[in-house]
C-alpha cells in the first residue's frame, strides 16, 4: 500500500526512514530547550545572589 506523503509517494521502507528521522529530530529539539531553559535558571540563579550582595 502507498500512501502520499506532500506530493511524494513513498513505500513501506521510505516512510519508516522518514518516521526515524522525524523522531531524531524532535527530541533534539526537545533537549536543545529544556537544557537552555536549565542554563536560564541557574543564570538567573547567579544574577539575583549577586543583586543580594
Amino acid at each position: 500500500m502507498v500512501n502520499k506523503v506532500g506530493r511524494y509517494q513513498l513505500d513501506h521502507k521510505g516512510k519508516v526512514a522518514v518516521t526515524k528521522f522525524h523522531e531524531k529530530q524532535t527530541t533534539a529539539k526537545f533537549d536543545k530547550k529544556n537544557h537552555l531553559e536549565k542554563i536560564r535558571a541557574e543564570y538567573l540563579k547567579k544574577k539575583q545572589k549577586q543583586t543580594d550582595k
